[in-house]
């Protein structure tokens, strides 16, 4: 997968025309939008992109986005709302299969261009587009005029091809980012999984707890979100699975699912290289509490934590970067009067989360 960044500098110099004529690309067809959680609506959209490519005998199948969700810059005060992170967006892009990801910096130049200089200037002049295919419900460009109704008579006048595509859905409801991101707020994770097309997930950083896990016999990895704009599930007690790196997966470890290789480079919440890159990771089954902790801090802590408790894996993970899969809410959390009460409920949470998971009791 190529990976062509456009900074706010270089938008200013397609506008302006000092790149030349030449186009970067010698044919593609493409797609563009923010793409947050790639869900199947947004899948169905990049696989008619790659069908057209093939169709038309194109050198590349194309998806344009950008690096920051416009919402990042236009609504800061809205608070997390991503469904995928810049770093998930790519991994799953080239998952998909798709061969050049162009990544815009949203800025006022670009933001302010009618949607016609836009698409001539960057999708046809300098990245050779000859097919485009958009959503039902595509807005380009300065006042959102471009649609399918004026996109398609644009694409007679500058020579490519359009199309766009009819929404997907589930039951009555159109799948949608917002539609997704409600039903993760509410805590509802199959709903999600269908939705998205597989698990809801969560890249973080594990950081030092209060050991008090280990202390009552689950011992949890204190998980920090890596990118502080992601979305959260609604507080409780989850079943999920958790990714490790393969390097820390000893002899003791003997609760393993499976082993997978993961094009994320493992990074810090800084973006520092934690570990040597991709590489092999070893999925585990497991429970995680998010929640305030009320049973070891009276009213409860000032802000959430996320603790997983990770079913046969022994090793030190401080420091490293996890994945978690939400598969399931098992409950609500709750304080209890006692830590002796609170392994008791654990013992039945594990025993759930297993039945979940489809693991043997």
């Amino acid at each position: 997968m190529r990976l062509i960044r456009l900074s706010e500098k270089y938008i200013e110099e397609i506008i302006e025309g000092r790149l030349g004529r030449r186009s970067v690309l010698d044919s593609c067809s493409l797609t563009l939008g923010s793409f947050d959680g790639l869900h199947r609506g947004h899948r169905k959209l990049l696989n008619t992109v790659r069908a057209k490519k093939s169709e038309h005998d194109l050198a590349d199948s194309v998806v344009f986005t950008f690096r920051q969700h416009p919402r990042e810059l236009l609504d800061p005060a809205s608070g997390p709302f991503l469904l995928t992170s810049w770093r998930e967006k790519l991994s799953l892009l080239e998952d998909m299969g798709c061969d050049v990801i162009v990544a815009a910096d949203f800025c006022p130049a670009i933001a302010r261009l009618d949607y016609e200089t836009f698409v001539d200037k960057f999708l046809v002049k300098y990245l050779g587009m000859k097919q485009l295919v958009v959503g039902y419900d595509a807005h380009l460009g300065a006042g959102r005029q471009g649609t399918a109704e004026t996109l398609a008579p644009l694409g007679e006048k500058l020579g490519f091809g359009f199309q766009a595509l009819s929404p997907v859905r589930e039951g009555k409801h159109i799948v949608s980012s917002s539609l997704i991101r409600q039903a993760v707020l509410e805590g509802k994770m199959e709903r999600v999984t269908t939705l998205l097309g597989r698990p809801f997930s969560l890249w973080g950083e594990v950081c030092p707890g209060d050991q008090r896990g280990r202390e009552i016999g689950f011992p949890t990895a204190n998980v920090q979100p890596l990118d502080q704009w992601k979305i959260l599930p609604d507080p409780g007690v989850y079943a999920v699975r958790v990714q490790v790196p393969g390097d820390v997966v000893n002899d003791r470890c003997n609760g393993a699912l499976a082993r997978v290789l993961e094009s994320l480079p493992e990074v810090d919440a800084q973006g520092e290289l934690v570990g040597s890159g991709a590489g092999q990771w070893v999925v585990f089954a497991g429970m995680l509490n998010f929640g305030k902790v009320p049973t070891f801090h009276g009213d409860g802590l000032p802000e959430p934590r996320i603790e997983a408790n990770i079913f046969g894996f022994e090793g030190d993970l401080r420091g490293r970067n996890i994945k978690v899969d939400w598969i399931c809410k098992l409950r609500a959390e709750k304080r209890f009067e006692s830590a002796e009460l609170l392994v008791s409920q654990l013992k039945k949470d594990s025993i759930q989360a297993r039945k979940v998971l489809g693991l043997p009791i």
